[in-house]
């Protein structure tokens, strides 16, 4: 029934669970496993205005930022070996709505994301809303949204 299941993960509780569920998933429909970190870099130097060229994020922080999405895809590919399953990983840069509801789903032909209602970017809901609704909402293939307990 799915053959390509896409599962970002950003260290929350909900992306955990929503791994899990994947999990579950992919040993019971034989499924390929895909799993995602998108490094936001909307704010990095490269990406501001010719009038305002004072990088928001520090060469330090992008460091520290590679350094979290690559412990958060060891540690997610990690619990799928202890499963008894393999996964491709990959980690991206970008608007990280796009990339989850769309790029990715496109570029590794995945036909479900499996995804946690919320997650770490509390912020960044309150102001343009949350990554999981807009997935629900653009995503050309089928959302499964996971609660966390």
């Amino acid at each position: 029934m799915y053959e390509n299941i896409l599962v970002p993960l950003d260290g929350s509780k909900n992306a955990q669970k929503a791994l899990s569920v994947a999990i579950k998933l992919a040993k019971t429909f034989s499924s390929k496993l895909t799993l995602l970190s998108v490094i936001d870099n909307r704010n990095f130097s490269g990406n501001r205005s010719v009038v305002n060229t004072a990088p928001i994020v520090t060469t330090d922080e992008i460091t520290e930022l590679s350094k979290y999405s690559d412990n958060v895809i060891n540690a997610g590919l990690q619990v799928v070996k202890d499963n008894g399953l393999e996964a491709k990983t990959l980690v991206k840069r970008g608007y990280p709505k796009s990339i989850i509801a769309t790029d990715v789903p496109t570029d590794e032909n995945i036909d479900l994301i499996v995804m946690g209602k919320s997650g770490t970017g509390a912020l960044d809901r309150l102001i343009m809303g949350s990554t999981t609704a807009y997935v629900v909402r653009n995503a050309h293939v089928q959302v499964l949204v996971v609660n966390d307990d």
